[in-house]
């Protein structure tokens, strides 16, 4: 379901003094207008399963007893370093995001924040690599209203549903996006492109042989 803003309507506030509006769901805004997005299973269990290994092999190392200091000191170091990989890997395994045209949520164990997208006032993309050449890594979206943020990974199902609305969004509130954002804008516009062409490439082969 790609989400995109339609007429930008505020949403509607309850007429009861002191009631809180999810900005997500105003008034008349039914269950199948909202888009639950997550991290997959399949790419969240191996890094668990990466951080205990991690965790368990610095640990165990570092208790050796007559184990010279400075490694003891560099695998006790490691090893909060994996304790804050599973901690931060369990929370985004937990976390949900609700996207519908008027607003977004966010839910985890840490608690939820959420805003309404005419509040949106920062609009940040970032990419991280994990090699060399760039060839591969991960985008990371930050949004922002006031103080409340929320950032979420390219590897979130319905990440470019969420990115193409919050786009639209941010340029309609008019927000200055800075130079590496735009650079990543044109490269995942560049990359969309990409797998157009080769999609309508493999469609015209395929009805040639027809």
């Amino acid at each position: 379901m790609a989400l995109r803003p339609k007429d930008h309507l505020e949403p509607e506030h309850n007429a009861g003094a002191g009631t809180p509006v999810d900005p997500v769901k105003p008034s008349g805004v039914g269950d199948s207008d909202v888009q639950m997005m997550s991290y997959p299973p399949k790419l969240m269990a191996p890094d668990l399963a990466k951080s205990i290994v991690g965790l368990l092999i610095c640990g165990v190392i570092a208790l050796i007893p007559d184990m010279l200091a400075i490694i003891q000191w560099t695998t006790a170091g490691l090893a909060l370093l994996f304790v804050f990989y599973f901690a931060r890997t369990l929370i985004r395994f937990q976390s949900k995001l609700f996207v519908s045209e008027y607003g977004i949520r966010l839910s985890s164990i840490r608690g939820g924040t959420a805003f309404a997208w005419s509040e949106l006032s920062k609009f940040r993309l970032r990419y991280f690599s994990t090699k060399r050449d760039g060839n591969k890594g991960w985008f990371e979206l930050t949004l922002q209203a006031g103080e409340a943020k929320i950032v979420a990974e390219s590897t979130l199902d319905g990440f470019d549903d969420l990115l193409e609305i919050s786009r639209d969004w941010a340029k309609d509130n008019q927000i200055l996006v800075d130079d590496v954002t735009r650079t990543n804008l044109m490269r995942m516009d560049e990359a969309e492109t990409l797998v157009q062409a080769a999609a309508a490439e493999r469609s015209n082969g395929g009805a040639k042989r027809t």
